[in-house]
């Protein structure tokens, strides 16, 4: 009912001076890049491709990986690894995404690379919160959060703290997350990052679960201010459903009817069902409190008609990310036998042009040696 924000640290793997380059410009210049050089190249466009196209971005992460492991380059090697590891958790395929993500925190261990040990930590944890694992999340995030603080990097200490939050908030210890939400909001008040993050939702999601309504209202205002300030619609059409809520708890029906109308055409216009499902229920539950029956029914057939969407969106979404992971999966493993192929071929080729210079050297010492035979015969005749 309530949204829930969870930061993602994504780890793109940077590296000194990196831009987000033009992808054309960065394939023109791998055609002529070695080493290390290479390496950095192929992590780099992975960046391009990640979101639209996983497939190449996969082929061109595994690349860097392969050419990092020849030339025994580390640092490459982690970022490749990294980069695998979010493709494979973009699509579902967690536990493949583990695998990366573990070995790359061997190699930034070695490195002593603490920036890239913490995110990965922090990707992790956001694997086993996603396979809903809440206490194996939990210790990556605060193993990820020590390491930040260590580092003294406050924009990811902010959303390790929240995300340490959502952990407790998902195992039912509410009084924990939000002791970590609370200290999520006050660095990101010092800091002035309240714009790019909203921990303030989630803890007013607490406060309503607790009963607090006064509290929840309290965030739930700050958290529209924020919306509002940054143009998300989204967050906007959440926070004035989630006013309406509360306000709803505390009987007062007209201002939660007011916030739950302000709230419809956002999220009518944004296609947000699952908004629409908790405004309507509202909207009935209030106008069955003022004796307004029918309105009451019309609203609960519009929240029913959308709970039906909502159950099948989700539904939808489930069978189509097992669909897209098992796709994804088949398009690996297309890529893994055309790869292999290739090496074959070329190793066949290899063979025949190493078998064609022998026969050449062959004919050219058989040669040799008659002419030389030919020459002693013809001394001894002489």
């Amino acid at each position: 009912m309530f949204i829930k924000y969870l930061w993602l640290f994504l780890c793109l793997i940077t590296f000194n001076g990196f831009t987000f380059q033009n992808i054309d410009s960065l394939e023109n210049r791998l055609s002529s890049a070695k080493g290390k050089d290479r390496v950095d190249i192929l992590n780099k466009i992975y960046i391009g491709y990640v979101q639209e196209s996983p497939t190449k971005a996969l082929s061109y992460s595994k690349d860097a990986l392969d050419l990092a492991s020849v030339i025994n380059y580390p640092k490459g090697r982690a970022a490749a690894l990294n980069n695998i590891g979010i493709v494979y958790k973009n699509q579902g395929v967690y536990d493949k995404a583990l695998d990366y993500y573990i070995e790359s925190i061997r190699i930034s261990a070695e490195l002593e690379d603490r920036m890239l040990l913490a995110s990965t930590m922090n990707n992790i944890g956001t694997v086993y919160s996603l396979k809903e694992t809440y206490d194996k999340a939990l210790i990556y995030f605060i193993e990820s959060y020590e390491t930040f603080e260590k580092l003294g990097r406050r924009k990811q200490i902010i959303g390790a703290l929240n995300n340490i939050g959502n952990a407790y908030s998902d195992m039912g210890e509410k009084k924990k997350a939000m002791e970590y939400y609370n200290k999520s909001i006050a660095l990101a008040e010092e800091t002035g990052d309240l714009l790019n993050f909203d921990p303030i939702n989630n803890l007013g999601n607490i406060y309503f679960h607790e009963g607090d309504y006064p509290q929840a209202l309290n965030y739930y205002e700050k958290s529209k201010e924020i919306a509002e300030a940054s143009n998300d619609f989204r967050g906007r059409a959440y926070a004035m459903a989630n006013i309406g809520s509360a306000y709803l708890e505390l009987n007062d029906y007209d201002r939660a009817e007011s916030h739950f109308n302000q709230a419809i055409q956002i999220a009518t216009d944004l296609k947000e069902n699952p908004i629409l499902k908790q405004i309507y229920l509202g909207l009935s539950t209030i106008a069955f409190n003022k004796k307004k029956y029918k309105e009451a029914y019309e609203a609960r057939l519009l929240y029913d008609k959308v709970k039906d969407y909502v159950y099948n969106e989700e539904s939808s979404r489930k069978l189509a990310r097992l669909e897209m992971a098992f796709e994804f999966q088949q398009k690996e493993k297309e890529l893994e036998i055309l790869k292999r192929t290739k090496e074959i071929t070329d190793l066949k080729l290899e063979n025949n042009r190493i078998v064609i210079l022998l026969g050449i050297m062959g004919t050219i010492i058989l040669v040799a040696i008659g002419f030389i035979l030919f020459k002693l015969k013809r001394a001894k005749i002489a």
